[in-house]
C-alpha cells in the first residue's frame, strides 16, 4: 500500500466535495485527544481568524470535535443545527461565517482526522438536501480512509518511517497490531503472553516514540 497523507486525503476529498457542494474556507486538522488538535491546513480563511479561533475561541464551539469524540456513530456536526452562545455568534459575525459542517474521520471509533467546510454570508445556511449529500460523499469517502489507514506492522514503517527505528521486533509487531485496534487482552492473546507484559511493551513503546498514549502514538503513525 502507498502512503497517503492527511494533506492528500483532504485536498482531494475538497477538490471533489466543491465539485457538488459550494463553500468558502476548509480547515483541515489531527485530532490528537479529547480536547487537543494539531497540524492545522486550512484554506479561504483568514490567519488571524484561524488565531483567534484557536487562541480561545475553540472553547466557546458547538460544534467542536470534543463533542464527538465518544460519539463513534457520529459522521458530523453542522453549526445552524445545534444551539450556539453569544461568545461564538459574535465571533462568526467578525469573520462573516454563516455555517459550518464539521466532519469526523475515525479509525476503530476514534476521530483521529478533523475537517471543517465553511460557508460565509455569501451563501444559505447547508440545506437538509445537501447534508444528505455530504452524508452520501462522507459514507464514500470514510471507506477509502479506512482503507488508507488500515495499516499492518509491515505497513507501519510506510507511513513513518523514523518512527520504528528504535522498536525490538516484538515491539514493532505489537505497534502493528495495536493500529489495528486490537486492546491489551487481544494483544496478549496474539503475544501469546500476559497482559502485564503487553503493558511494559507498551511503556518502552510510548517512551521510545516520545508519546504518553496510545491515541497520541497512532496519531503519530498515521500522519504521514
Amino acid at each position: 500500500m502507498q502512503a497517503v497523507n492527511w494533506n492528500q486525503f483532504s485536498e482531494e476529498f475538497t477538490r471533489n466535495i466543491q465539485k457538488v457542494l459550494p463553500f468558502d474556507g476548509l480547515v483541515a486538522f489531527n485530532i490528537d485527544s479529547e480536547t487537543t488538535a494539531s497540524q492545522y491546513s486550512f484554506k479561504g480563511i483568514s490567519r488571524q481568524a484561524v488565531d483567534e479561533y484557536l487562541g480561545g475561541m475553540q472553547c466557546f464551539d458547538p460544534v467542536h470535535f470534543r463533542f464527538a469524540y465518544h460519539q463513534t456513530d457520529m459522521k458530523f456536526s453542522v453549526l445552524q443545527a445545534v444551539a450556539s452562545n453569544n461568545e461564538y455568534d459574535d465571533f462568526r459575525k467578525k469573520w462573516n461565517v454563516k455555517d459550518t459542517i464539521e466532519l469526523f474521520f475515525r479509525q476503530n471509533g476514534v476521530p483521529i482526522r478533523g475537517m471543517s467546510l465553511v460557508r460565509s454570508s455569501a451563501y444559505m445556511e447547508f440545506s437538509d438536501q445537501e447534508l444528505k449529500m455530504v452524508e452520501s460523499f462522507y459514507d464514500l469517502t470514510a471507506c477509502c480512509f479506512n482503507q488508507i489507514y488500515d495499516v499492518s506492522s509491515h505497513q507501519v514503517s510506510l507511513f513513518n518511517e523514523g518512527l520504528t527505528e528504535s522498536l525490538t521486533r516484538q515491539e514493532s509487531k505489537i505497534l502493528g497490531l495495536l493500529c489495528k485496534g486490537l486492546n491489551n487482552q487481544a494483544l496478549a492473546n496474539e503475544m501469546h503472553c500476559g497482559i502485564s507484559t503487553i503493558k511494559t511493551h507498551l511503556q518502552h513503546i510510548y517512551q521510545k516514540t516520545q508519546v504518553r498514549s496510545r491515541q497520541e502514538l497512532m496519531s503519530r503513525v498515521l500522519s504521514g
